[in-house]
């Protein structure tokens, strides 16, 4: 893949699948700006890469900051939507039940329609462009029995994706600009390794994907940047499984 001369946009980018991403991008030729809360630590092409302190769900912030972004770069050519919390690490401390069912939406799909919607316009304006979101697997089916309960907003948040996904795809189809989803199943980071790790629901959870293991943020990045590149030129309102064959069981 060759993003030289791209301008490319990815939301939590400081971690995780975000960062492989990043890091991916750079290695091939693109400039990579990263919105996130914390800033990223990386060690690689540190001249194509810039950083932005912004919170995904305010919708000042974010329309203020591509427009910045707009006006100094002059193009955006990829977003990658990959800012999302899960029940487990959008708070630090307790809260009922509704205060984590809107966190979780108000990040994960809340912040990819604002992002994406202000992006869509800059995208409009210069004719072309490309969108990819992040969901999940999760998105799709529900949570194995050991993870679910009455509030499991991470599902719900994802497939909502999915669906928004379609819809701005659908929009945008006729302005070369295309929009498409990755679908991850269960992949080791940072903020997965505490339940991956757990004897009894790593194991039950590997067990669920015919590959047996998890994946990586490094292979989820290069099904994204897939999607994003001009190879994927003829796809668009797809949404992709990497996920060591998950949904088929």
């Amino acid at each position: 893949m060759d993003f030289n001369d791209k301008i490319a946009i990815v939301t939590g980018g400081s971690s995780g699948i975000g960062k492989a991403t990043v890091q991916l991008l750079l290695n091939q030729g693109a400039k990579v700006i990263v919105l996130d809360l914390k800033p990223i630590d990386i060690n690689l092409n540190k001249d194509n890469l810039f950083y932005y302190d912004i919170d995904v769900t305010d919708e000042n912030q974010v329309s203020s900051m591509i427009k910045t972004i707009s006006e100094k770069f002059n193009l955006i050519n990829i977003l990658i939507n990959s800012a999302g919390v899960t029940a487990r690490n959008a708070f630090d401390q307790e809260v009922t039940e509704y205060e984590l069912w809107k966190k979780v939406l108000e990040v994960n799909l809340n912040g990819t329609y604002l992002v994406s919607r202000e992006v869509v316009k800059v995208m409009i304006e210069q004719k072309h462009g490309s969108i990819v979101n992040l969901s999940s697997i999760m998105g799709q089916v529900v949570y194995p029995e050991y993870l679910n309960s009455l509030t499991s907003p991470y599902p719900i948040s994802k497939g909502g994706i999915v669906q928004y996904t379609k819809n701005l795809a659908s929009f945008v189809g006729d302005k070369n600009i295309r929009v498409n989803c990755v679908s991850p199943a269960f992949i080791y980071t940072d903020l997965t390794k505490n339940i991956l790790d757990d004897e009894f629901i790593g194991t039950k959870l590997k067990d669920q994907h015919p590959m047996k293991r998890f994946g990586t943020p490094e292979e989820v990045a290069e099904t994204i940047c897939f999607l994003a590149s001009d190879k994927a030129s003829f796809i668009t309102g797809v949404d992709l499984p990497c996920d060591g064959g998950y949904l088929i069981l």
